[in-house]
């Protein structure tokens, strides 16, 4: 080959990798541009929450109106025959109902649900409704488009699906959906027993605010609208949650389709700790986790979490799980349109030192993958000696890689830090300033259910902020 051909390979080459950029770049620009104010966590539920009832057995995920506000079971139990029920609204935190054994967490005001032209009736059925058509996705896996995992078979006929390993041989899901549309009048969701915590997004708005909680029994999930808008299509998603991840099937009246969606969504892949693999305290409503929350609020809906609990940039966990770094090569291979890392206080009894060091090699070995944007976010601003440190080392590696398409994202060291205390609200804020009773858990830790959107939130403000406008330009 001649050096003419070996330049104007170069060159081709070149122009082939700012192509692709570049259409990577619209592509997270579009998505986020249509999901502004039009997604399922701003938008309104088709119906309202049940309202608070008493001697009603509750479990966690389970939302009920009570008083003109929201709340979440967060342990389980049976509510008092009497009494007030849930009342607080000044935190966030886990609060007895009672003398019972059940706890409730504020999720905020209510909201207005918004039946459109038309809500379904919706119930649930211990034993099979028989509609006629069952959508079995080991026979017509193609009706269905799966986000955020790999689905493996379940009883044979159905599935269940895992995100990536932890360490080698231990799959992992911390959340993933199932999308479909069906132009039924009337539609099961057989929910295989263990699903756990499950939500469902019917046409871009979720069906109920709270989740349905399927324990060691099979259920079907009945969506009926003979009773309003009739035969439409209509497009509907099953998301999963932190501690179960499974899907049966679609059951449907004989002259009615079930077909998979569209497959085109920006991918992001969140590597992270156990802010986005959940903890004891959340979240416990389906599709809840900082990384999916954000994935509905920029329309980055393939997203994959590949976050485990215990571990950071240095951190391997008592469990010796993977290292972040050591998850890249999993992240790589699905192909990412953007990367977001975030945390972690699991790195504090390390040398900042060590922690740059760590942050370093996990961006350069993204980087040798991959084009993708990365974006990395800080470590919680919670009461812990070393995490403004552990934050400041992970900035440090982020300007170290001196890559215009690496962000970095401030928390602890934001000014306001994002969750505060009388530990750190001395500047940036009104005096006396305290947010932590919301978005901290008893743990002084982990956030309660409502902090995993307010993460979600400040996350997606800083993205559009600043990443947004980057490629924007680029």
């Amino acid at each position: 080959m001649s050096a003419r051909d070996m330049l104007a390979r170069g060159i081709a080459t070149q122009a082939r990798t700012a192509i692709g950029a570049a259409n990577r770049h619209a592509r997270l620009l579009r998505a986020a541009d249509a999901a502004w104010g039009r997604n399922p966590v701003v938008l309104p539920p088709w119906l309202a929450p049940p309202p608070y009832a008493a001697d009603t057995g509750y479990a966690p995920g389970n939302v009920v109106a009570h008083n003109g506000s929201w709340y979440m079971c967060g342990i389980a139990g049976t509510s008092p025959a009497s009494g007030s029920g849930p009342t607080t609204t000044s935190s966030a935190q886990y609060v007895p109902d009672g003398a019972s054994t059940l706890y409730w967490t504020y999720l905020g005001g209510a909201r207005a649900a918004d039946p459109g032209d038309g809500a379904p009736l919706v119930s649930m059925a211990t034993s099979n409704p028989a509609l006629g058509a069952n959508w079995i996705p080991a026979s017509f896996p193609d009706a269905y488009t799966v986000r955020g995992a790999h689905p493996s078979p379940l009883r044979t006929s159905f599935w269940s699906l895992a995100s990536f390993e932890a360490k080698p041989g231990v799959p992992m899901c911390a959340g993933a959906s199932v999308a479909f549309a069906c132009d039924a009048d009337k539609l099961t969701l057989f929910l295989p027993a263990n699903s756990g915590q499950v939500r469902i997004i019917v046409d871009g708005r979720y069906l109920t605010p709270g989740s349905h909680v399927v324990a060691g029994q099979d259920e079907w999930l009945v969506i009926d609208w003979t009773v309003s808008t009739g035969r439409r299509q209509r497009q509907y998603e099953v998301e999963t949650s932190k501690s179960a991840s499974l899907f049966g099937c679609a059951q449907t009246g004989s002259s009615a389709m079930v077909s998979a969606v569209g497959s085109g969504a920006p991918r992001m892949v969140v590597i992270g700790d156990s802010y986005n693999a959940g903890s004891s305290y959340g979240p416990w409503l389906a599709g809840g986790s900082i990384a999916h929350l954000l994935a509905k609020r920029l329309g980055w809906r393939d997203t994959w979490n590949l976050s485990i609990g215990g571990t950071g940039y240095c951190n391997a966990s008592a469990s010796t799980f993977s290292t972040f770094a050591q998850r890249v090569p999993q992240a790589l291979a699905l192909d990412p349109d953007v990367i977001v890392l975030m945390g972690s206080t699991n790195d504090v009894g390390y040398s900042p030192a060590a922690v740059q060091q760590a942050a370093h090699t996990t961006l350069q070995a993204i980087r040798a993958g991959t084009a993708a944007p990365i974006v990395v976010v800080g470590v919680p601003s919670i009461n812990l000696p070393g995490a403004a440190a552990t934050e400041a080392a992970i900035a440090a590696a982020v300007a170290q890689a001196e890559d215009p398409l690496a962000f970095f994202v401030p928390v602890s060291g934001a000014s306001p830090p994002w969750v505060l205390g009388a530990w750190n609200n001395a500047a940036g804020a009104p005096p006396g300033t305290i947010n932590a009773g919301f978005y901290i858990a008893a743990d002084n830790v982990h956030p309660p259910e409502i902090g995993f959107d307010y993460y979600a939130t400040r996350i997606e403000q800083a993205i559009r902020a600043t990443v947004l406008p980057a490629l924007a330009g680029g």
